[in-house]
């Protein structure tokens, strides 16, 4: 359920590059055939060293990423002198430009990286592995080849400096020389080294409780697909049980785990970058409640017993089973909950041993911060509205009483 939000990136360009007047815009299309976009704004920045005082020039251009990453459209870059002091033909000059690296939609299980490339003069697209082949172990960086966007820049920028050191020609007035990236070499199995830059905290909202229900309403159909109720067993037999005698039950048969979960990771409202949120509903057996049929102590409720295992529960009668006591008719079940099984006894003078357990659900918003902080935001459900009870199927007993015969002698 992700949402992707794309905005206008704009990059503000300054260069050494010196002329007197303003070029006509010009379009500089992405490199390559892969679509690109690259976000946030980038600064860049030179000064020109001269013989007798530093001479500063400033440009600027926009790229523009439309909806839904589909073209790139670059203006010019244009140069304004900002010293009287005029440059000399052969002296060396300084380029020095930053590009922030994008990150693209996977397709495939790829993603396409965009930066831009002040050699070409347009914007380079790579497409490298969502999931690359070795990570980065437990930490950021402060600097990483961009062959790992896709697992970095989810917590922090990753900037591209770009450096040109030339000579001036008063032909062209400019700046010759090849642009290279100093960083590390400026190469990773030919990915261009980046500098990274851990982002400041995101902000996390609290969703609305309706957006939490619907999810809970979601993962309850599921879970009701998932747990089937077993039926309740005794020991000894279910025509064996005596007064004043403890017997042993257990509910067999059933597919109830423990615990299940269901999660939707969805995006924080928001333009820009947000944080992602992995919202988990639990669904976990929190009680077992026991009816056994009788007028007196009828019930027993655990809590953390498996109902499932041998002997999970013990009961001493205290009463006999009956029809003159409608013993059949005797049911205690869970404050709230119908009595679904009906009374038709198998053989007379019977009563029914009944199981429900109760699954309760909870919500818990797990995310993560820039910083590797890592938080787990427990959320309200309903007041347990969306709780409910699976019952197993009864086990019907009779219960005998023993009576002393007197010795003839």
């Amino acid at each position: 359920m992700s949402r992707r939000r794309l905005s206008v990136a704009t990059l503000t360009i300054f260069t050494v590059i010196i002329t007197t007047t303003v070029s006509a815009p010009t379009a500089a299309k992405a490199w390559g055939t892969a679509p690109a976009c690259p976000g946030g704004t980038a600064a860049w920045g030179g000064t020109q060293q001269g013989p007798s005082a530093p001479v500063v020039v400033t440009g600027d251009a926009q790229i523009t990423c439309p909806t839904p990453q589909v073209t790139i459209t670059a203006g010019s870059t244009r140069h304004r002198q900002t010293s009287t002091t005029q440059p000399q033909n052969g002296q060396p000059c300084y380029e020095y430009e930053d590009s922030k690296v994008a990150i693209g939609p996977v397709s495939g299980g790829q993603r396409p990286i965009s930066w831009y490339d002040p050699g070409r003069g347009s914007v380079w697209t790579q497409e490298t592995p969502d999931k690359p082949s070795s990570g980065i172990p437990g930490f950021i960086p402060s600097d990483a080849s961009v062959l790992y966007a896709s697992l970095i820049m989810g917590s922090a920028d990753m900037t591209l400096h770009f450096e040109l050191d030339g000579t001036w020609s008063t032909a062209t007035k400019s700046c010759d020389g090849i642009w290279f990236i100093p960083a590390d070499g400026g190469k990773d199995y030919f990915y261009p080294i980046a500098s990274v830059t851990r982002l400041a905290p995101l902000t996390y909202q609290t969703p609305p409780s309706m957006n939490v229900e619907q999810l809970v309403a979601t993962a309850t159909a599921t879970f009701r697909q998932v747990y089937t109720a077993g039926q309740v067993t005794s020991s000894p037999p279910a025509d064996s049980q005596i007064v004043h005698y403890t017997s042993c039950f257990s509910e067999v048969g059933a597919n109830v785990p423990p615990t299940v979960g269901f999660s939707i990771r969805d995006p924080q409202p928001g333009t820009g970058r947000v944080l992602v949120v992995n919202y988990v509903v639990q669904a976990a057996v929190d009680e077992t409640w026991w009816d056994f049929g009788e007028p007196e102590n009828p019930v027993t409720t655990q809590h953390g017993v498996n109902p499932a295992a041998p002997c999970s529960v013990q009961h001493t009668y205290a009463h006999v089973s009956a029809d003159a006591y409608s013993s059949s008719t005797d049911h205690h079940p869970p404050p709230g909950v119908p009595w679904t099984f009906g009374n038709a006894e198998p053989a007379p003078d019977m009563e029914a041993v009944e199981a429900w357990e109760h699954v309760h659900f909870s919500v818990i918003a797990y995310y993560q911060e820039p910083d590797g902080t890592q938080f787990a935001v427990p959320l309200p459900v309903n007041n347990g509205l969306d709780d409910f009870w699976l019952a197993a199927t009864p086990e019907w007993v009779r219960v005998y009483q023993i009576e002393g015969v007197p010795e003839s002698r």
